[in-house]
C-alpha cells in the first residue's frame, strides 16, 4: 500500500508538469491552416522532420509538438544510458553483465510559458533495470565498474524543485527536492564507466548520507553572483535515510530525518586563452551533516571495535571538503574536432564516520581523433578511491588479534579509456577497458581487467 500511495504521488508531481505542458501547447498557433485537412497536417510534419540518422532524437519531433513546446518553454529531454561490462579476470567467476538508466525530465521556463520572469521547473523520473557485474562476479571492489548501478532496480522521483532568479540573474533560490550532487561538487561524467572517475565525488565516497541522482531529498539552495565570473552556492538539504529504501521511490514524507545537511561552495569560472575560448570552472566547497552516527572504529572506550565487540562510540556529525576543476586546455576547430579537456575531482571526508577518506580523479578527453569523426572522442582517466587510514589500522589488529584473515584495505585504483563513436547525433556508442590495481585496496590481489560498451541513447 505504501509502495502504491508513493508512486502515485510522485507520478501525480510529474502530471503536473505534463498538464502545464499541454496547457502551454494549447496556446500555440497551429503550423497549418486550422480547416486543413488531417492529412494535411500529418504530411506537413513528416516532410520538415529529419530522418533517423540525422535526427537529434530517436523519438522525433513528435509531429511538431516538441518543437512548438520547445517555443513557450516546455523541454522535455529523454535518455536511456546502458553499461554493458565483462570481467577478464578476477573475483571468483567471469562474467557479462548490463545495466540501463532511463531518464525522463521536464524543463519550463516560466517566462516563456506563463509569463512570469526568472521562474524554471524542474521534474526528473529515473527507472534503473539491469544487474551488477561487481556483485555478481564477485569482485569485491571499492568502487563499481558501471555508474549507474545502484539505488534499486526501480523508478525514483530525481528532482521536482521550482528555481526563481532575482538581480538579473544575479541571485537564485531553488527548492524541492534535490540531490547534493546537482549543485556542489558536480563535473561531467557520462564518458566514463568505473565510479571512481565519475562526478561529484563527495556524494559517492559518503553514500550513506550524501544522495546524487536517482535519489532526492528535500531541500532548498541559494546561489549569489559576487563577480562576473564567481558564484557561491549555499544549501541546506534534509538528511533522510528512507530515502534510499527500495519502496520509498516516490517518498515525498519527512519521517524518519535525522538531521539537516549544510552545505556551500565557491565557483569561479573564467575563460581563460588570449581569445578567451578557453573556459573553465574550478569549485571549492564543505559539507556539514548533524546527524549522529556510530564511529568507523572506536567502541566506547576508544579501543577497535572490531577487536573488543563493544558498543561503537558516537559521533555528533558527519563532514568533508571537496574541489572540482573542468578546463578547455585546447579549443576545438568550428566543427568541434581537436579540442581538449581536463576534469580533476577530490573529496575528503571526515575521519570518525566514513569507511572511504577520500577519492581523487582526473579526466582527459581529446575530440576528433579521427579525421572526418568531429564528434567522437577518446576520453582516458585514472583515480584513486582511498580507505580511512583508521579502518586500515583497525583491520590489522583483528589480523594480528586472529579474528580476520587478508590484507588490510588501503588504496584502489582504477585506470579507464574508451572511444566515444557518434553513430547519430542521438546515439552514441563508448567501447573501453578498464584496469583496477588493488582491487578493494587490497595490495595482494591481482588486478582485474574489465571490457565495456557505453550506449547512449537520445530519446
Amino acid at each position: 500500500m505504501t509502495n502504491t500511495r508513493s508512486i502515485a504521488l510522485g507520478g501525480g508531481a510529474l502530471a503536473v508538469v505534463v498538464f502545464a505542458a499541454s496547457s502551454v501547447q494549447a496556446q500555440t498557433a497551429p503550423s497549418v491552416p486550422t480547416n486543413a485537412p488531417p492529412q494535411a497536417v500529418t504530411q506537413q510534419a513528416a516532410a520538415t522532420q529529419p530522418g533517423l540518422w540525422d535526427r537529434p532524437a530517436l523519438t522525433g519531433d513528435w509531429g511538431g509538438a516538441r518543437t512548438r513546446l520547445e517555443d513557450r518553454g516546455v523541454i522535455f529531454t529523454l535518455n536511456e544510458v546502458v553499461d554493458a561490462v565483462h570481467n577478464f579476470n578476477g573475483g571468483v567467476r567471469e562474467e557479462s553483465r548490463a545495466a540501463g538508466q532511463l531518464f525522463l525530465g521536464a524543463t519550463i521556463d516560466t517566462e516563456k510559458a506563463w509569463g512570469l520572469p526568472g521562474g524554471k521547473v524542474q521534474a526528473t523520473i529515473f527507472n534503473r533495470q539491469g544487474n551488477s557485474l561487481a556483485n555478481d562476479a564477485g569482485l569485491d571492489l571499492l568502487q563499481p565498474v558501471q555508474t549507474i548501478y545502484g539505488r534499486g532496480t526501480i523508478w525514483r522521483l530525481g528532482q521536482l524543485w521550482y528555481e526563481q532568479s532575482f538581480n538579473d540573474g544575479a541571485t537564485a533560490l531553488k527548492i524541492g527536492r534535490v540531490t547534493h550532487g546537482e549543485d556542489f561538487g558536480a563535473t561531467p561524467c557520462g564518458n566514463m564507466m568505473n565510479l571512481i572517475l565519475c562526478g561529484p565525488a563527495s556524494s559517492q565516497i559518503v553514500s550513506g548520507y550524501l544522495y546524487n541522482m536517482p535519489v532526492s531529498s528535500w531541500g532548498a539552495r541559494l546561489r549569489q553572483r559576487i563577480a562576473p565570473d564567481l558564484h557561491v552556492n549555499l544549501g541546506v538539504i534534509e538528511s533522510n535515510p528512507e530515502n534510499l529504501r527500495e519502496d520509498r521511490g516516490f517518498y515525498l514524507g519527512t519521517q524518519g530525518a535525522t538531521g539537516t545537511i549544510y552545505a556551500g561552495e565557491l565557483q569561479w569560472t573564467p575563460k581563460l586563452g588570449a581569445n578567451g575560448d578557453l573556459p573553465g570552472t574550478y569549485k571549492i566547497g564543505a559539507w556539514y551533516d548533524s546527524s549522529d552516527s556510530n564511529n568507523i572504529v572506536y567502541d566506547v572506550n576508544g579501543d577497535y571495535q572490531a577487536v573488543t565487540g563493544l558498543a561503537f562510540a558516537r559521533e555528533g556529525h558527519h563532514s568533508g571538503v571537496h574541489a572540482n576543476l573542468q578546463q578547455q586546455l585546447i579549443a576545438p576547430q568550428a566543427d568541434g574536432a581537436h579540442g581538449l579537456s581536463v576534469v580533476g575531482n577530490l573529496a575528503i571526508a571526515d575521519r570518525a564516520t566514513n569507511k572511504l577518506r577520500s577519492k581523487a580523479a582526473v579526466i582527459v578527453t581529446y575530440t576528433g581523433l579521427i579525421p572526418g569523426r568531429a564528434k567522437d572522442d577518446l576520453t582516458f582517466g585514472v583515480g584513486a578511491a582511498i580507505v580511512n587510514g583508521r579502518v586500515t589500522d583497525a583491520q590489522r589488529a583483528q589480523n594480528d588479534a586472529g579474528l580476520r584473515v587478508g590484507d588490510s584495505q588501503d588504496t584502489e585504483y582504477a585506470v579507464e579509456l574508451n572511444y566515444g563513436y557518434r553513430l547519430t547525433p542521438a546515439i552514441t556508442v563508448r567501447p573501453g577497458v578498464q584496469y583496477i590495481h588493488n582491487p578493494g585496496g587490497q595490495s595482494d590481489r591481482d588486478g582485474i581487467v574489465v571490457g565495456g560498451l557505453k550506449l547512449v541513447l537520445t530519446l
